[in-house]
């Protein structure tokens, strides 16, 4: 009989998936909110789309919610989806901007880090 894995989930490769997710969740979000105006309920299956199924945000609401009390997001006019239904869309702030700027920065600088440790490369 095969024993449970009982290493802690943050220690295996999901949990690695999980927590990279989470850190990259709201560079994501502001992301496609700086390229237009969206409304909650696309944003997911828009990023499932861009990932090619790689990335699945089921629960975009609690960083949106961040998002936009930190003053990064803001509300716009009710609208109708392209689904006909009323929708609330949010558009990205100036403070946004700055802080997705922000966010790419120490994302490129932390992966190419990354990638050069795992390339073999070594400083000179």
């Amino acid at each position: 009989m095969k024993q449970p894995d009982k290493t802690p989930a943050a220690r295996r490769p999901s949990g690695l998936e999980e927590n990279l997710k989470k850190a990259l969740t709201e560079l994501l979000i502001l992301f496609l909110f700086h390229e237009k105006e969206h409304y909650i309920g696309e944003l997911s299956p828009l990023l499932e789309e861009r990932s090619k199924g790689a990335l699945s945000i089921v629960f975009p609401y609690a960083a949106i919610y961040r998002l936009t009390s930190a003053g990064y997001l803001t509300e716009t006019k009710k609208r109708n989806a392209p689904d006909g239904r009323l929708r609330q869309y949010y558009k990205i702030t100036k403070k946004g901007r700055d802080y997705l700027a922000d966010l790419l920065t120490t994302y490129e600088t932390f992966f190419q880090g990354i990638q050069a440790i795992l390339s073999g490369e070594e400083s000179t």
